[in-house]
């Protein structure tokens, strides 16, 4: 095997391996771009369905200002090198905005943005990285007639039962916008939406959907080192033409939804399920599956495409380069315990991700530092996407939303892998100062070996302080 050389790659990696908050449902959270690395979003964009109820006010906003200052652990050494700079702190200041504008009965907007300043280690305050406009949502909703909704826009379409991953939730493809909130739950709420046009109808016992997402660019790099804040990054939300069709249907205890989801060479269908099991269970499942390759050759396709990657780079890890019909499934259930305490526990199954010969793989060619680059770039891309890492994942979810006193909100939950045992969790403690005032703070640990998974990432631990002022 030859060896390779990255020369022209590094600064791109370097930035795209920067592991301060760490961002993501379940792939290598501290693995995200800089520019979509900033922590916290305690406000929750609307679901992109329907129109406001006729007796909603005809202007709806919630504005805030935040403050999060995030510090990291010193660096550990691992098996494979890691890209650097690495930053030990940062510091956002943020202005978010919600609105939602009825100007009468049949039509409504809806508007969902954040603006930050960026203070972090490495970076002058006047570079292009200090300014960053998160443009999430902004879309008008039309109906017509009685429960038929048209929407057009940048919408945030969500899918899925399961909370730490969903496979049916196939726009959440490049939308990462950075939380101190790792919550599988809250990254999605608060992700970018992408550039589509959608129709819906709702009946009493289901509803339809269909919508469309045009091309508009050619696939981008992950990380642009010439990006400007301002930028609403569509080329990364409408790099391909993408449609997709859901039915879903209210059948007794039964909530079944179907899903058929159609891209150039990634086409999938898809199925959830939901359903009660006494009065404190609900249980869930969730399946899609299609033909694709895996992870590793897909990466390296995609770096090639986007120049990444040096053209006609030879897969450094020995895999099928093949396309086959995968699987990704999640299933679990939830438990509320008394004190409305609630207990999540799933099982996260991707047939794309690394089986346990790809790991010692991965480690057992990291050693090389010309190929070490290369190797955290399949990581980096699977974060990216949204999809784990690895081939099977547990994941646990813990929500106290009134623990001890009205004003005190506590929720834990934990990646675990289950083939070398490392965890990736965080920690989450949010207090109501007053109405206008919340205060909270966020811990995150990798935790295990150092060839695990989470053993392997540069930083042990990290800590967010965030301040928020309702306007």
């Amino acid at each position: 095997m030859r060896r390779v050389g990255f020369w022209g790659v590094l600064p791109a990696l370097a930035l795209l391996l920067a592991p301060l908050a760490r961002a993501g449902e379940d792939a290598d959270l501290n693995l995200i771009p800089p520019e979509i690395q900033q922590p916290a979003e305690p406000a929750t964009p609307p679901p992109a369905v329907a129109a406001l109820p006729a007796s909603a006010k005809r202007l709806e906003k919630k504005l805030f200002l935040e403050d999060a200052f995030t510090a990291a652990s010193p660096l550990r050494d691992g098996p494979v090198p890691f890209p650097s700079p690495v930053y030990r702190w940062q510091n956002r200041t943020s202005a978010d905005l919600l609105l939602q504008w009825r100007p009468w009965r049949p039509l409504s907007l809806t508007l969902s943005d954040r603006f930050n300043v960026i203070e972090q280690q490495h970076v002058d305050f006047w570079s292009r990285q200090t300014p960053r406009n998160d443009f999430r949502e902004g879309y008008l909703t039309w109906e017509p007639a009685a429960s038929t909704f048209l929407e057009a826009g940048r919408i945030n379409l969500r899918n899925g039962a399961a909370l730490g991953f969903n496979p049916t939730d196939f726009f959440k493809i490049r939308t990462l916008v950075g939380q101190a909130s790792l919550d599988p739950s809250a990254v999605r709420q608060n992700r970018l939406g992408t550039l589509m046009a959608r129709a819906q109808k709702i009946w009493s016992r289901g509803s339809l959907s269909l919508a469309y997402a045009p091309k508009l660019f050619q696939p981008s790099a992950i990380v642009r080192s010439d990006q400007y804040g301002v930028d609403p990054r569509l080329d990364a939300t409408n790099a391909a033409h993408r449609i997709l069709a859901t039915a879903s249907l209210d059948i007794g205890d039964w909530s079944p939804q179907w899903l058929a989801y159609f891209e150039r060479h990634r086409s999938k269908l898809g199925f959830n399920v939901t359903r009660p099991l006494g009065d404190a269970v609900v249980a869930y499942a969730e399946w899609a599956g299609g033909r694709e390759a895996n992870l590793i050759s897909r990466s390296y396709d995609y770096g090639e495409a986007t120049g990444t990657l040096p053209p006609g780079l030879p897969l450094i890890m020995p895999t099928d380069t093949g396309t086959a019909f995968r699987n990704d499934v999640a299933a679990g259930a939830s438990w509320t315990i008394a004190r409305k305490v609630t207990l999540n526990l799933e099982y996260h199954y991707h047939q794309a991700g690394f089986t346990h010969q790809d790991w010692e793989n991965w480690f057992d060619l990291g050693a090389a530092p010309s190929v070490a680059p290369a190797l955290w770039y399949i990581r980096g891309y699977a974060n990216d996407q949204q999809e784990p890492v690895n081939r099977h994942q547990i994941f646990a979810r813990l929500s106290w939303p009134r623990a001890m006193t009205s004003q005190l909100e506590l929720s834990a939950f934990a990646f675990v892998n289950p083939l070398d045992g490392s965890v990736f969790a965080q920690a989450i403690a949010s207090y109501y100062l007053s109405d206008a005032w919340t205060c909270a703070l966020y811990g995150s640990l990798d935790a295990g070996p150092a060839r695990s998974e989470r053993g392997s990432l540069p930083q042990l631990a990290s800590v967010v302080l965030q301040l928020v002022r309702y306007l």
